[in-house]
Formats: C-alpha cells, sequence, structure tokens
C-alpha cells in the first residue's frame, strides 16, 4: 500500500496578511498532505482563480474588501459549486456557523483555535463529504433521468425516438461526445448468437474487430474519439437483430462503474422498447393475418355456396323438366345426362372439401402398394377426354415407354394427375393446346403438364398451391372452381416424399406444372408389397338379384326409401327401416343374404349395430351376415374403422347402383352366379 502524500490543490481567499500567514504555517506543517495552496487577498481574484483552476478545497474568509459577509459565500458558490469550501472566520459564533452552512459550506473554523491537525482533518472531511454529496446527487439526477426516460419509452412506440432521447441522456450525463446505435453485420450477430442470454439483459463488449465491426472501428479512431464503451442489446428472441450502443468521448478516461452501470440501465430501458416493438409488430402482422385469414373464409364461403349450388340448381331445374317430360323423349335422357353430370360435379366438390379437411387434420393417409404409372396416367387423362375435346384441345403427350411400377398410393396419385390436367383444361382457352411429359428421371417419376392459358402472374405463382387461393376471387371471375385442388395435389405429393413446381412467364402466357416423386418409397419391415389391378373394379354384366333377401337400414327415410325401390327393382326382397335399433332387432330374427346398413345414425350407429350384431352371432355359434356400409363417411379411417367392427364392404354416397349390385352378388351367400337381367 502506498504511503506517499496526497497531492491536493488548495486556494486561500484572505485579506489579512497576518492571519494568511497563520494559516499557511499551519499547512505547511501537515505531513499527510502535499498541498499546493495559492492565495488570493481580493474575492474577484479568488473568483477568477476558481474559474480557470479546479481545486480540491477552498479555505474562505467571509470579511473582504470587496464584498459583504453575506455575498461571499454564494459568490464562491456560483462559479464552484463542486468544490468544498471552509470558511475561516474570527469569531466564535455558532450563529455563524449554522448560516454558513446553510449558504454551502463544508465547514466552519475559527481562526483563534486553528492547528494543523485540526486543518488537515477538515480538509480531507470536507472533500470527501462534497465527493459523497456530488455523487449521491448524480445518482439521484441519473435516476431521475432514467424515470423519465423509462416514460417516455412507455408512451413512444417509435423506436427511433427513444433511441434520440437516450442519446441526449447519456452525452448530457456522461458530458461524452459521441453516442450511435450500429446493427453488427451477419458475422457479428453469428458470434453473439453463441452466447447464451438467458434474460436478454444488455451487456458490455470489449473489441469491436470481434463483432466484424472492424469498420467502425477506424471511423471512431478517426474522428478522434480516444475513450468509449461498448453495450450489446440482445434479445431472448432470436428473430430481433442485435444493437451495439457505442458511448465515446475525445477525452483519455476512465469510466467509472457507476457511469457503466448507468450507460447499462440506459440499454435495458432501450431493450424493453426495442423488444416490445417487436412484439408489437408482430401482432400486427398477427392482425393482419387473422383479417386477411378471415376475409379468405369469407370469400371461400362465398364461393363454396356458389359453387354448391350452381350444380343443385341445375339439377333441381331438370327434375322439373323430367316431371313434365316423356321418359322415351330425347329432351327426358338429355335432362338426364345434365343431372348426372352435376351429380358427379358437387360429388367432386365435397371430396375436396373433405379432403382439405383431413389435410388440414392431419388424417389424410396413404394406402401403399405397387402399381403400374402407364395404366394410372392413362386412366386418369381418359376421364377428362371429353372435357378437351368440347373445348377442342389439343393434346400432346410425350410419355416415357415402360415407365414401370411404383410404391406409393394409387388413387391418391391418380388425384393428383386428373387435378392437373383438369386444372389445364379448365384454363385453357377453345382450341388452346397442352402437352404431357412423363418420365423416370434417376429414381424419381417425373410428372409435367404445360398449355397456353391464362397464365399466372409472377407475384403469385408462390401462392397457386395454398389452400383456399385463387389468383381471381372476384364475383366476375371466369372460372369457377373451390381453390382447392392445387393445395390437394401439393400435399398428397409431400405425403409421397415429393415436389411439386409451377412456372408461368405471366399473364396470358401459359403455366407449367411438375412433379417429382420417388419412385420406390421406404416402408416398414413389416410391410409386405400389395398387389392393387391398375383399373378401379368395374361392374359386372348389369345382373338382378333375383332370390336375395336383403335388409336395409338408413335413418333417412328418402334415402330408405330409394335403396328399397333400386333393390326392388334389381329382383331382391328387401327389407328396410330407418331405426337403428329395430334393424338390430331384425337381422337377428330373421336371415338375410346381405345387410346394407347407414353408419351415421341417431342413438345407436352403425359401427355399434354391426358390432352388436357379430358379438350375438357369435355367442349363437352362427355365422356371420354380410354386411355392407353404405355411407357419406368415406375417409380412410372411416373405411378402416368399418372393415374392422364387421362389414365387409364399404361403399361411398352417393349412391353407385350397378357397384352395390355388384357388392352384394359378391357376398351373397352360395352360388352368386344369379341370372343376368334380361333386356
Amino acid at each position: 500500500m502506498s504511503n506517499d502524500p496526497r497531492q491536493l490543490n488548495i486556494l486561500l481567499i484572505e485579506d489579512n496578511d497576518e492571519h494568511a500567514d497563520i494559516i499557511m504555517r499551519h499547512l505547511r506543517r501537515i505531513e499527510s498532505m502535499s498541498l499546493d495552496v495559492v492565495r488570493e487577498s481580493l474575492l474577484t481574484k479568488g473568483l477568477q482563480r476558481l474559474a480557470e483552476t479546479r481545486y480540491d478545497a477552498v479555505l474562505l474568509d467571509l470579511h473582504l474588501p470587496d464584498s459583504t459577509f453575506l455575498e461571499t459565500l454564494p459568490r464562491v458558490g456560483k462559479v464552484a459549486s463542486e468544490t468544498p469550501v471552509i470558511v475561516l472566520s474570527s469569531l466564535d459564533d455558532r450563529g455563524s456557523t449554522i448560516k454558513a452552512a446553510q449558504e454551502g459550506a463544508s465547514d466552519f473554523l475559527n481562526k483563534a483555535h486553528l492547528s494543523s491537525e485540526l486543518l488537515a482533518r477538515t480538509i480531507l472531511s470536507s472533500i470527501e463529504r462534497k465527493e459523497s454529496e456530488i455523487k449521491i446527487k448524480h445518482q439521484l439526477h441519473q435516476t431521475a433521468q432514467l424515470s423519465e426516460l423509462s416514460q417516455f419509452a412507455l408512451n413512444e412506440v417509435n423506436v427511433e425516438k427513444v433511441k434520440l432521447r437516450c442519446r441526449e441522456i447519456l452525452m448530457n450525463s456522461l458530458l461524452v461526445d459521441y453516442v450511435q446505435f450500429v446493427e453488427p453485420p451477419q458475422s457479428g450477430k453469428d458470434i453473439l448468437a453463441q452466447r447464451v442470454t438467458d434474460d436478454g439483459v444488455p451487456f458490455l463488449f470489449g473489441e469491436l474487430n470481434f463483432l466484424g465491426m472492424a469498420e467502425q472501428k477506424d471511423s471512431l479512431l478517426k474522428l478522434g474519439l480516444k475513450s468509449g464503451i461498448n453495450v450489446v442489446i440482445t434479445s431472448k428472441d432470436a428473430e430481433i437483430p442485435p444493437i451495439v450502443m457505442l458511448v465515446y468521448d475525445h477525452r483519455d478516461r476512465t469510466f467509472k462503474y457507476d457511469e457503466i452501470e448507468f450507460v447499462k440501465a440506459v440499454a435495458n430501458i432501450l431493450s424493453s422498447v426495442v423488444t416490445h416493438a417487436y412484439l408489437e409488430k408482430l401482432l400486427q402482422q398477427k392482425i393482419e393475418s387473422l383479417k386477411q385469414a378471415h376475409q379468405k373464409k369469407d370469400e371461400f364461403l362465398a364461393t363454396l355456396s356458389h359453387e354448391l349450388r350452381t350444380p343443385l340448381n341445375i339439377i333441381t331445374g331438370y327434375l322439373e323438366i323430367i316431371r313434365e317430360t316423356q321418359p322415351d323423349s330425347e329432351e327426358y335422357f338429355n335432362a338426364m345426362s345434365i343431372i348426372d353430370s352435376n351429380l358427379k360435379i358437387e360429388t367432386r366438390l365435397i371430396g375436396e372439401i373433405l379432403d382439405m379437411s383431413r389435410i388440414i387434420t392431419g388424417k389424410m393417409k396413404l394406402d401403399l402398394s405397387f402399381y403400374a404409372l402407364d395404366d394410372m396416367i392413362d386412366s386418369s387423362i381418359e376421364s377428362l377426354s371429353l372435357a378437351m375435346a368440347a373445348k377442342k384441345i389439343h393434346l400432346e403427350m410425350h410419355v416415357a415407354p415402360n415407365l414401370g411400377r411404383m410404391w406409393g398410393d394409387r388413387d391418391r396419385m391418380r388425384q393428383v394427375i386428373w387435378n392437373l390436367v383438369s386444372n389445364a383444361v379448365k384454363f385453357t382457352p377453345p382450341e388452346g393446346r397442352v402437352k404431357i411429359f412423363a418420365n423416370k428421371v434417376n429414381d424419381l417419376f417425373e410428372f409435367s403438364i404445360e398449355d397456353n392459358g391464362v397464365g399466372i402472374k409472377e407475384e403469385n405463382q408462390s401462392d397457386v398451391f395454398n389452400r383456399f387461393w385463387q389468383e381471381d376471387a372476384a364475383i366476375t371471375r371466369q372460372h369457377m372452381g373451390l381453390g382447392l385442388g392445387l393445395g390437394i395435389v401439393r400435399h398428397i405429393v409431400e405425403l409421397h416424399g415429393g415436389t411439386v413446381e409451377v412456372f408461368s412467364a405471366g399473364r396470358g402466357k401459359g403455366a407449367k406444372f411438375t412433379i417429382r416423386v420417388p419412385i420406390q418409397q421406404v416402408r416398414a419391415v413389416e410391410s409386405a408389397p400389395v398387389e392393387k389391378p391398375s383399373e378401379e373394379p368395374k361392374p359386372l354384366a348389369n345382373r338382378n338379384l333375383q332370390g336375395l333377401h336383403l335388409l336395409a337400414i338408413d335413418d333417412s327415410e328418402d334415402s330408405l326409401n330409394l335403396l328399397q325401390h333400386l333393390l326392388k327393382k334389381s329382383g331382391a326382397t328387401v327389407e328396410g327401416t330407418s331405426n337403428p335399433q329395430q334393424g338390430l332387432d331384425m337381422a337377428k330374427k330373421d336371415g338375410y343374404d346381405v345387410i346394407i346398413c347407414d353408419i351415421g345414425m341417431p342413438v345407436l350407429d352403425g359401427y355399434s349395430l354391426i358390432q352388436e350384431l357379430r358379438n350375438w352371432e357369435e355367442q349363437k355359434g352362427m355365422p356371420s351376415t354380410s354386411a355392407i356400409a353404405l355411407t357419406a363417411y368415406v375417409g380412410q379411417e372411416d373405411i378402416d374403422r368399418a372393415l374392422s367392427v364387421g362389414f365387409q364392404a364399404h361403399m361411398a354416397k352417393p349412391l353407385n347402383l350397378p357397384l352395390l349390385k355388384q357388392k352384394i352378388i359378391e357376398l351373397a351367400p352360395g352360388d352368386s352366379s344369379l341370372p343376368a337381367a334380361q333386356p
């Protein structure tokens, strides 16, 4: 520990030469301090000294030739408010002592009782008290500034305005020359990302070079800035970019602990504002996104209503025509054809809605098997041949020979191809051109379809696979649809591990869609390849159901009556009920060849009905009665559940009579080679 005497500059303002000599002798005898004492006999001279030089303490006589007793101390306080003033007086007056303290004196000494020891002790204690007073005053001032800054930050959402206020406060409080806020380059952000900041509190950073800010450092040096503090403001949210707060001064100074803490406190307030502003921005984006989603929902519901009502309107209208038309007339058959066509449109729309519902809820699953790519493509395109012929569209096929087989869901991939081709046909003008390309590229099945139709704006091409999105959603749009098809395409392709992309040179310049799907998906070890027929099973020849005893159960009276009518017309004996419990009782009492049962029914649904029937049959040791689920619940999970509870087959509504008859014949006990219906 150093024993060197403390170096102090003392200013003595005393007009009496004798008193001044006594005071100087006492000061010279102080061994614990090395004093540099300057004496002035007039107050004006002393004030001039204080204005030009910093003194550690002032020894002041109040009775001076150029100042009154009451004016002297206040005049010194105005010039040297941070310098301790020790009043020297010839009077031993307690009242004067109190008044001197009130006027700002650090201490009061009687000249008659002076000693070197007393002077040394008084000077040191006055300096320490003044330093403490200044520090407390400064801390109170900083606290007030931080409080004011916090209040300002609470009411101000503009981050740049808060930065300006922070800059003003730091420059005025710390007497620094330079305060700036800089976002580091990416290299610096990467370095900061490696630092664990659990609380997001600002922290000091020593070397700017490590943050990739060497150029910024050079600029500070060129400005003549010699010393400073670098404070890094980060956030717990990685999305908020860090900020480096630079606090620099032209003086070669060392920042004290309280100054550093003040800088960090200012940075902490700014950090809160930056985080709040970022979260506010995110909230506004979420609100805007919700508004857009709400608008899209309204547009979709309006489109859905229109698209569903249009076929229904046509069906309703042509049913009126049928009622007034002879069954064997050409008008009757045309009306029936139009009704059939619009029923298929309605079925497809409902299927798209159900598929999108499965996608949103994560319930769409793939039924994997090996299938022939050639047959799948041909069947998909063949079903749209009439639509292409109606618009006189020229189709170019560039399909590589012997594409081979693929492991995947044949029906879903057929849906993908059908949607893409249907989309091209819809948006291609009459007598337009559609090109189809199919090939194997490495281990991928690549399918592209190109048209010369309306095309897609460049800014919209990233949205075409979003669900419910339509480039033209206005009520005046030329092309109808729900905007679900391409969203379904993307999801099915991605479920297969593939990709889908679109390219268009712009409006009126056509579009090209391309999918790439792995030909052989990796599957579980226990999964055995299942061969599927390349085509959907075609109905048998028009066979009648003569001699078969059937039970129909459906809670809808209209559906039940329709089903009974059609099956009876095909030669079967049909009993039916709209009461599920009654249906179960009938199935137990009477021997039926096949039961056709709905699923969604009140009190006792179709699953429970058949399960109870199977339990009863097992208890009685009776063979299981064949049962077909005929239902509007058509998801894969619905099919799996129906088969698991005891149905032998699952068929979707609306009713496909030829396929239903075929399934009944297949499931009927005994000899199913029933006679064909006579023409």
